[in-house]
């Protein structure tokens, strides 16, 4: 994805250690342990003796929804984390003006309503104004900050003013502020918001004033603070402030999420008493706390799925097909799955460097990338890199988006390697010699008239692969050896994230392997393969300027109909130039109890109760309702086969130790 993101703090594992165990005695003591720890676990007395001594029995137990992760969470500023686990941390913190409903529909949240200003409106009659260029919000009154102050309207004339004033310095929102030009206060419970074309100044409809999506910050904490600094500096925490993090959100910070985050402990949250969705939806979550767990592998992460350590988590997905063979084999009991494709569309790639710099420029002329994608079989790497959960890619916006265009039988860019040697053929890259492995730039290529590169280079080209997806290495592996059948080399390195992100939008590369996800209004993914873009989304500098006029036309045009046409060019031009080659759409692969929590709901039926869903408002948190308390991590199953494990690896060591102490004793006899 885009910008560069730090990825910091140190994921947990779940592990089980055995000290040594020295005599009979000590044998005796650790089978103590471990039938202490049967009775504990298995045993609903002994618990509930312990629950009603640590509390009123009649009180309701604190129950808490653990997720799992193996992704950490890249910063606590909303303004400056970019991926995807950072997003759903920040939507139970803070809330926007509109999210989406569960059917993925555009729908409001502290926003109540949402409105072209008419025609015949007096301001819009002495100014000329376009219609669709000026927009009204109603805004709830019934929101409140997590320190007990209410948000009132000038919080969001400012928290729009404020990234609108200062659009290059605060990039994170720049898709969502492109077309805005400022917000005013109407009254007390109305602000009005004005668009404009940002190239030329004037006032403009805007075909996202629906979708003004930024998450409400705290003017009276943060107005004093320089925009540079709240974009790339700020911590996201109010040291000293109770709580530490001030949103509107469901959930507030503890005391010590600071110091968790940077030690990559597991992060909690607790319930917002005060929401506004009680008053004005009459609607509740049902549970105290939210609990963030992380893990350096998907085995230690399965484990406490089965423990029933965490609730639900998304698994790599030869870990998900483990887990669901189990379930409907029956052989795992409690847990459902869900692996329906990703409503945040995310796709993976192969970003092409689009300028004039890396190891071998030649990359720029596009019938060397396209050449490249017909020399790709992705329904190969869906089967075999991604064990089918996941379809072919085509353009930058997935198929379960409304807005998504697929490519005609005539501009498809199909697995073909006859074709991809036949272009390359025409296109004057070619073999030096009979025996020569592969294609070089001849005096008839773009690559050499356009001097990018010298007469003879060889295409060859570096591509960098995340360590933290060991499938994109397999992918690499399958490339390298698909494109030298089109004579084209590549060699590959697998890095960390963060040093790819360094070297991505240093420039220097070739091409990487990375990717992106979508919203549910088009503008956003359009925006980052803009122009635009190159001042903080762009990750590899692409421009065409077919595209970025299409790409301003739907920005400003009102009319649904009107405007996919220029979603859908935008999407043509894109697929065609192959500045990235989509590989896949990937499938969203949950896994989580069902004997913890009900109301988890049917995902394909209402895919906004996902946690895709990281737009903020997601009723999940508000339909879930805890089965049980949080007094034990293990069920009686995973507890049985826990102590079963433990008591028969005590049962082979004492078997050992005997055998030993006999030989010891034998020896010393023989000795005497």
């Amino acid at each position: 994805m885009s910008i560069l993101r730090a990825e910091t703090g140190n994921s947990r594992s779940v592990g089980i250690g055995m000290t040594s165990i020295s005599g009979i005695k000590g044998l005796k003591a650790s089978l103590s342990v471990v039938m202490a720890a049967t009775l504990l676990v298995t045993s609903p007395g002994i618990l509930g003796t312990a629950v009603a001594e640590n509390g009123d029995a009649d009180e309701r137990p604190e129950t808490s929804l653990k997720i799992g992760s193996m992704w950490p969470i890249d910063s606590l500023n909303p303004l400056l984390g970019a991926n995807s686990n950072s997003f759903l941390f920040y939507g139970f913190l803070y809330d926007t003006l509109f999210a989406p409903d569960m059917e993925l529909n555009k729908s409001n949240l502290l926003a109540t309503d949402a409105r072209k200003v008419s025609l015949d409106d007096p301001e819009m009659i002495a100014e000329g104004l376009p219609y669709g260029s000026v927009w009204e919000y109603d805004i709830t009154r019934n929101a409140k900050w997590h320190n007990g102050e209410p948000v009132t309207i000038q919080d969001v004339v400012w928290n729009i003013n404020v990234r609108c004033d200062n659009f290059k310095e605060m990039w994170s929102p720049q898709p969502y502020m492109f077309t805005t030009e400022r917000a005013e206060a109407v009254d007390e419970d109305t602000v009005r918001v004005y668009f404009f074309d940002r190239e030329t100044g004037e006032p403009a409809p805007s075909a996202i004033g629906d979708w003004c999506w930024i998450h409400l910050l705290p003017k009276q904490l943060l107005e004093d603070m320089g925009p540079t600094y709240l974009s790339f500096e700020w911590n996201g925490v109010f040291e000293g402030n109770d709580p530490p993090i001030v949103g509107t959100g469901p959930f507030m910070a503890t005391p010590t999420i600071l110091e968790d985050w940077k030690n990559g402990n597991e992060m909690t949250l607790v319930r917002n008493p005060d929401y506004f969705w009680n008053a004005e939806r009459g609607m509740e979550v049902q549970f105290d706390k939210v609990i963030f767990k992380f893990y350096d592998d998907a085995t230690a992460m399965r484990l406490a799925l089965m423990s029933g350590d965490i609730d639900i988590a998304e698994f790599p997905t030869e870990t998900f097909k483990a887990i669901e063979d189990g379930v409907e084999s029956g052989d795992i009991k409690n847990i459902d799955t869900y692996s329906g494709t990703k409503i945040q569309q995310v796709w993976t790639q192969l970003a092409f460097n689009m300028i004039e710099d890396g190891p071998n420029p030649s990359r720029l002329d596009p019938a060397i990338r396209q050449a490249l994608a017909m020399a790709t079989n992705k329904s190969y790497i869906v089967a075999n890199f991604y064990n089918g959960y996941a379809e072919p890619a085509t353009t930058s916006i997935a198929p379960i988006n409304k807005w998504h265009y697929e490519p005609t039988p005539e501009e498809r860019l199909d697995f073909d390697l006859d074709a991809a040697n036949q272009l390359l053929e025409d296109s004057g890259y070619l073999y030096p010699s009979s025996s020569a492995e592969y294609r070089v730039c001849t005096a008839d290529s773009r690559a050499v008239k356009e001097g990018w590169v010298d007469e003879g280079t060889e295409l060859d080209y570096w591509m960098l692969v995340r360590r933290e997806f060991p499938e994109e290495k397999l992918v690499a592996s399958y490339l390298q050896d698909m494109w030298e059948l089109v004579g084209v080399k590549t060699h590959y390195d697998v890095v960390d994230e963060t040093y790819l992100a360094t070297i991505c939008y240093g420039f220097t590369f070739d091409t990487l392997m990375w990717y992106w996800a979508g919203c549910i209004d088009p503008n956003y993914q359009l925006y980052c393969q803009s122009k635009y873009a190159w001042g903080g989304w762009t990750d590899n500098k692409y421009a065409n300027p077919d595209y970025d006029e299409n790409f301003s036309l739907q920005a400003h045009t009102i009319d649904p109909e009107e405007r996919k046409v220029y979603v859908d060019n935008c999407q043509r031009i894109h697929y065609r130039d192959v500045a990235n080659l989509e590989f896949v759409y990937l499938n969203q692969t949950y896994a989580w109890r069902t004997d913890t929590f009900t109301g988890w709901g049917d995902w394909a039926e209402e895919p906004g109760l996902s946690l895709e869903n990281f737009w903020t408002g997601n009723e999940l948190f508000f339909r879930l309702e805890p089965l049980g308390d949080d007094t034990s991590t293990f069920d009686a199953q995973s507890a049985a086969v826990v102590v079963g494990v433990l008591v028969a690896v005590i049962a082979a060591i004492a078997v050992l130790m005997l055998k030993k102490r006999k030989r010891g004793d034998r020896s010393s006899r023989i000795g005497e």
